[in-house]
């Protein structure tokens, strides 16, 4: 099968469902697991912004190291969306579609540690119009994000199998 890079988040979504499909997981992942590892990268992608609550290390900023880590909030939220999908019929993915072709012109301003109360909560489309304002502050487009999801997925497909086993 071919893929191309992303052009929207259905893509986004499908190209994650692909990814999944191909990881060799020793058990399965739960959304529990998924929601960890999306708090785990807010914190990561928070180390590498210039709002760090680390405040008390120097660090060069790297924007090409902020925006990897953004992504892969995206590819996590990604995972999550499908994992609902997947599970429950009702819950309706075209939402999470439609608020991602707004991005950036409706999403002026969330707090970033709000994602992780969002996420918490089950507020999925408080997270997610949360992450498109985190990616919008930070100065990213949806090219951007699109972009790096794409080079991203290239790498982590190349990786199954080999340094995550």
């Amino acid at each position: 099968m071919e893929f191309k890079k992303p052009e929207n988040f259905k893509n986004i979504l499908d190209l994650q469902k692909e990814l999944d499909k191909n990881l060799n997981n020793v058990r399965e992942r739960t959304e529990e697991d998924i929601k960890l590892s999306l708090i785990a990268e807010l914190i990561e992608l928070n180390e590498e912004t210039k709002y760090s609550h680390k405040t008390w290390k120097t660090k060069e900023y790297n924007r090409d190291k902020e925006l990897e880590e953004l992504t892969d909030v995206y590819f996590f939220f990604a995972q999550l969306i499908n994992n609902k999908n997947g599970r429950d019929g009702r819950f309706k993915k075209e939402y999470y579609c439609r608020e991602f072709e707004l991005f950036p012109s409706y999403y002026a301003g969330s707090h970033f540690t709000r994602l992780i109360y969002n996420l918490v909560d089950n507020n999925f489309s408080w997270f997610f119009g949360g992450l498109i304002t985190c990616s919008v502050k930070l100065g990213y487009t949806k090219e951007d994000i699109l972009n790096c999801y794409w080079e991203k997925w290239q790498k982590n497909m190349q990786r199954i199998g080999k340094e995550w086993n």
